[in-house]
């Protein structure tokens, strides 16, 4: 999780005729003439069976010494049952375990030991942390220090294997390994004389893949946890170092609310750059694709630099659901984090969360929960993007079509026209609106719902757009 306190680098666009054509026109003052485009589902059936959708979760922190503000099992599995997840991730340390007696023995992490039985949600724990109190183990890249790693992960297999998790190797080994200050910034695959190289990772995630699944030869086992990583150049690195070989996926986290461009602060954003990653990989990988799970991805409410206001930062919750439930290869997304972790309201840190630290929820509750139980319900998911930042949604489920449109944020203006009129429309946790006027189109989701067998015909607007600028 420490990849969110970094600028993250905005990503290269194409840009088209059409966005130059409006610049320049914008630059000159001249009227910008609207275009339209019509986006036409066709009547189809829905499959006998619905699709395996991914794992949708959230970060929460039982399994640290600091509490975090987690201090009850009942509420946060009132609040996972809330925003309609059906996982969590927690970290279940390396120094939790004691060695002094030869076999490893936990000594922390009892909360979490306590919420796992009572928690009917899939585990994703992540494992590592340096660890002094072993030989070798700030960070495990010698021989013996890996030998100590290997006994902690068997140990935890035994704590934990009754329970089904999903094991995650290390958090964000690219940027930071051990304890003291923080090294400038690594770029790209790294020098081997710094610890946080892919080649050094590389041999821990092999290692650690092959130990947990010598115990329990049915456990999931991911790498990575890669944190900022420009052009994904690390992750591309301990893949080609083999990392990847006999694990189940890699796991990478996503930011972007420092991005310089507001219109890069964004899920659009966030999946243009897991799309480019899949590609990177099916070359290093002959082609072959790889399951990706984003185990962390949030947009901070806090006040100041790259806070985000509560609404924008909700909209982007339910646009990165939406968006992402179409990748056949994106097997689950853990949002970071369930509750804020901090009373502050300026420090960033705190206020990640679905939740305040007093646990009341924030707007982003509402807008995951509907968007999850969208994607969920769904036998089929078509997206289409008829503009730029412009998202329509056909959901085929028992009995009915869903259709939801949105825009990526409020620098990109639309309206949209139904041919025919829904039986219901409402705004995504919002009021009911009507079924068939022309209407403006904006972040904030529009959700309508149409009769099984109807062909469902929409002409999107471009409308007026505003001039683009940066903050």
């Amino acid at each position: 999780m420490e990849g969110r306190n970094y600028m993250t680098f905005p990503i290269a666009r194409i840009v088209k005729p059409i966005a130059a054509t409006i610049g320049l026109a914008l630059l000159l003052g001249r009227p910008v003439a609207a275009e339209t485009k019509m986006v036409v589902f066709a009547h189809r059936d829905a499959p006998a069976t619905a699709p395996r959708h991914a794992i949708y979760g959230a970060n929460i922190h039982y399994g640290l010494r600091r509490t975090l503000g987690y201090n009850s099992v009942e509420q946060g599995i009132k609040q996972l049952n809330a925003i309609g997840a059906v996982s969590f991730r927690d970290y279940l340390p390396w120094q939790s375990f004691d060695f002094r007696s030869g076999t490893p023995s936990l000594v922390y992490s009892e909360r979490l030991m306590s919420f796992l039985p009572q928690a009917r949600f899939k585990p994703l724990l992540n494992l590592g942390g340096a660890n002094s109190q072993v030989p070798g183990g700030v960070p495990p890249v010698s021989d013996e220090g890996l030998q100590y790693f290997v006994r902690y992960l068997e140990a935890v297999v035994g704590a934990t294997k009754q329970y089904d998790p999903i094991y995650e190797i290390w958090n964000e080994w690219n940027m930071y390994v051990g304890t003291g200050p923080r090294a400038p910034r690594m770029q790209g695959a790294g020098d081997t004389s710094d610890p946080r190289a892919a080649v050094h990772y590389a041999r821990i995630a092999r290692t650690a893949v092959d130990a947990i699944k010598k115990t329990n030869p049915h456990a999931t086992v991911i790498v990575g946890a890669v944190g900022d990583d420009a052009d994904w150049m690390w992750a591309q690195a301990i893949t080609r170092y083999g990392a990847l070989d006999h694990a189940d996926g890699l796991s990478v986290h996503l930011y972007n609310q420092c991005a310089r461009l507001v219109s890069d602060r964004t899920a659009k954003e966030m999946i243009v750059r897991l799309e480019k990653l899949q590609d990177a990989l099916r070359t290093i990988r002959n082609g072959q694709p790889t399951s990706i799970y984003v185990t962390e991805f949030g947009w901070p409410t806090s006040q100041g630099n790259c806070g985000m206001p509560l609404d924008v930062s909700a909209y982007n919750f339910a646009h990165f659901i939406l968006q992402s439930a179409t990748l056949p290869w994106l097997k689950g997304a853990w949002m970071h984090e369930l509750k804020n972790i901090g009373p502050d309201p300026v420090d960033r840190e705190n206020n990640y969360g679905l939740f305040t630290f007093d646990d009341q929820p924030k707007p982003a509750a509402c807008f995951m929960r509907e968007a999850i139980d969208l994607v969920k319900s769904a036998k089929v998911l078509e997206l289409r993007e008829p503009f730029p930042d412009v998202f329509v949604l056909r959901a085929i489920s028992a009995g009915r079509q869903t259709v939801a449109l949105w825009t990526s944020g409020p620098f990109r203006h639309a309206s949209y026209k139904f041919e025919e009129p829904a039986l219901r429309g409402r705004m995504m946790c919002g009021d009911t609106i009507p079924t068939s006027p022309r209407a403006n189109l904006g972040a904030q989701p529009v959700v309508y719902e149409f009769d099984q067998n109807a062909q469902i015909s929409v002409a999107v607007d471009t409308g007026e757009l505003p001039a683009l600028g940066t903050k």
